[in-house]
């Protein structure tokens, strides 16, 4: 088989029609140990009979790219995925760039999934801990898995709840934040491969309300709260947030919506 035939097969099975070319290829590589200049030069190939019908399957199936290769980029880095774990997005890199801007040592991360966030900010921060809280079975052994890959597992506390105790200068979540009422809005993939728990809520300003009041508890006297969030609960958070006692800054993403809420203590800013 010629490289580009295979490459052709493939960019053919997606029904999505959403992978860009730069995807087949990164599948053709991760997959199939096949370099992307063998497809450049159209190279003759051998792809593994078995590992080619199961990609073609998912690709028809609209399985999403992560799930199919085990991994997915994550602030430069390649972090272990697996189904069952809500895939890292670009604009939560924002969440990591608005944390890096100030220091800490202690960090707390809610709702770790793939434990992307935490294990960034304790490869971005050597001298930090964190402590991630994750709820589900996958998510915990996914957390666990990435802290070990990139040697952090030292330095971090894998918990299934709040912790009673502790005191953080760093408190981050990225947690479901689409409300049900908006199911249809969302990508067909999405709602048919990843995890509900992870994107749905059926009142999702009560999480913020939740992780607020701890973090009045919890949260070091020039600590800060960084939430990504959904552009249609801005007025609602920011609410939550004076109301009890805090201050809010918005930073946007990249389509120009609110995505990042800092939230800090009102008498300390």
């Amino acid at each position: 088989m010629k490289a580009l035939d295979l490459f052709s097969l493939l960019k053919r099975s997606d029904s999505s029609n959403a992978l860009q070319d730069a995807t087949i290829l990164n599948l053709i590589e991760y997959c199939f140990h096949i370099p992307k200049a063998k497809v450049f030069s159209n190279s003759d190939v051998s792809p593994n009979t078995k590992e080619l019908d199961r990609v073609v399957y998912l690709l028809r199936e609209r399985v999403p790219f992560a799930y199919i290769t085990g991994r997915e980029s994550f602030y430069g880095r390649e972090f272990f995925i697996t189904p069952g774990v809500f895939i890292p997005r670009n604009e939560t890199e924002i969440l990591v760039e608005e944390a890096l801007k100030a220091p800490f040592e202690k960090v707390l991360d809610y709702g770790s999934g793939s434990g992307a966030i935490c294990v960034t900010l304790l490869l971005e921060n050597d001298k930090s801990t964190a402590t991630a809280v994750e709820i589900s079975h996958v998510g915990c052994l996914c957390t666990y898995s990435n802290a070990e890959k990139f040697n952090v597992s030292n330095r971090l506390t894998l918990l299934t709840s709040l912790p009673d105790k502790g005191i953080f200068d760093l408190i981050v979540s990225n947690p479901p934040y689409v409300d049900f009422k908006s199911l249809q809005n969302v990508d067909e993939s999405v709602k048919l491969f990843e995890p509900m728990q992870a994107v749905f809520h059926e009142n999702p300003t009560s999480v913020y309300n939740d992780l607020l009041i701890y973090g009045k508890e919890h949260l070091s006297k020039h600590g800060r709260i960084v939430f990504e969030i959904d552009d249609d609960l801005t007025p609602q958070i920011v609410d939550l947030a004076l109301s009890l006692g805090f201050d809010c800054s918005l930073t946007r993403d990249f389509s120009n919506l609110n995505r990042i809420a800092v939230i800090t203590p009102r008498s300390f800013t």
